[in-house]
């Protein structure tokens, strides 16, 4: 097992769906893969129970250790904290390690004086009462989940003058009093933790919501690349350009232009290049630790001003298949593989 790449993800309806995975691996000359979730990981006796693929065949076995892995999944409250401690395992090496919900990485953005113009208000919303502040003082907010991915949970609440507005993807709006305020955050907070952020238009001239996604890789020789960066466009209606909800990706500079006019649009472009470049080497210094890949998510609003939505340590890649065609999606994917390559052979000199 001293050459095969070791895969974590969060659930395994059928080994043959990561073949793509295997295929990546094999053409990094790893002998092969095995892929697990943290439950198949003892670190008791140090063995995992997985999948292996060899040889073109996939097997289940029980194996040591392997000397890298890759960590692809989205682990929901239960799994958790499982898939904290295996991380944490000075045994088992990952390419990358995890920054922690929203909030705590929120905690590490604004701790730069680079990134703190481009940061929302944003917390945690403990109590009933904070939400109300927080939805006073800012009139409309986004609820999101600290551990949510792929917009799936995000929740718009806008206060009017006698009652407040709930806004979700797929759902109609609703109306509530005001009195309802308390009940209502309590019974969102009892599906999960949330925070809560200021609300800012980022609506282009059609009324669409866009914001633009930045994937930044570590690739082969250990240097961070921005491998590429798209908008994305939301549904007509939706509060959210989540490209899984139905949403499309553009050429940023092109749609920026277009929006804006064609100074501004470079100026946009390139300060996305530059935090793009930067937040990546900030992060493992802020953490102290090793990172693989992120997606950055910014956004533009109608007055035409620049923010950092959030920073996602396990960035989709549609984007690119989108923006940029399947050979450039197909090289994104590879990307984590050939620095995977690269931490192992640097371990074994």
């Amino acid at each position: 097992m001293n050459n095969i790449l070791g895969i974590m993800t969060h659930r395994i309806h059928h080994p043959n769906s990561f073949r793509r995975h295997a295929r990546a691996a094999l053409a990094e000359n790893f002998s092969g893969v095995i892929v697990y979730t943290p439950q198949g990981v003892n670190l008791k006796t140090g063995q995992i129970h997985g999948h292996v693929f060899r040889d073109g065949t996939w097997s289940r076995q029980r194996a040591s250790y392997p000397k890298i892995n890759l960590d692809i999944g989205f682990y929901p409250e239960s799994s958790l904290r499982k898939a904290s401690l295996v991380k944490k395992s000075k045994q088992l090496r990952f390419t990358a390690y995890g920054l922690g919900n929203k909030c705590k990485i929120q905690s590490h953005l604004v701790r730069s004086s680079f990134l703190q113009p481009y940061l929302l208000p944003t917390e945690q919303v403990k109590t009933a009462q904070e939400f109300i502040q927080f939805l006073k003082a800012h009139r409309s907010i986004m609820l999101k989940p600290i551990n949510g991915w792929g917009g799936k949970g995000i929740i718009r609440v806008t206060l009017d003058k006698s009652h407040f507005i709930v806004q979700q993807n797929g759902m109609p709006a609703l109306t509530l009093p005001l009195s309802s305020q308390g009940p209502y955050i309590r019974k969102v907070l009892r599906n999960g933790r949330h925070l809560m952020q200021k609300w800012i238009d980022i609506r282009n001239r059609s009324g669409r919501v866009f914001d633009i996604r930045a994937l930044v890789q570590k690739n082969g020789e250990g240097n961070w690349q921005t491998t590429g960066t798209a908008v994305r466009e939301g549904k007509q209606g939706k509060i959210t350009s989540n490209i899984k909800s139905g949403g499309s990706a553009h050429q940023v500079s092109d749609y920026l232009k277009k929006e804006f006019d064609n100074e501004r649009g470079e100026a946009l472009t390139n300060s996305v290049a530059e935090i793009a470049q930067y937040i990546p080497p900030f992060m493992e210094k802020s953490y102290h630790t090793r990172l693989s890949e992120l997606g950055i998510d910014l956004a533009i609003d109608t007055n035409g001003r620049l923010w950092l939505l959030e920073v996602n340590i396990k960035p989709g890649r549609m984007v690119m298949l989108q923006v940029y065609g399947k050979k450039a999606w197909e090289r994104s994917f590879r990307v984590p593989f050939q620095n995977a390559r690269r931490i192992l052979d640097k371990n074994s000199k």
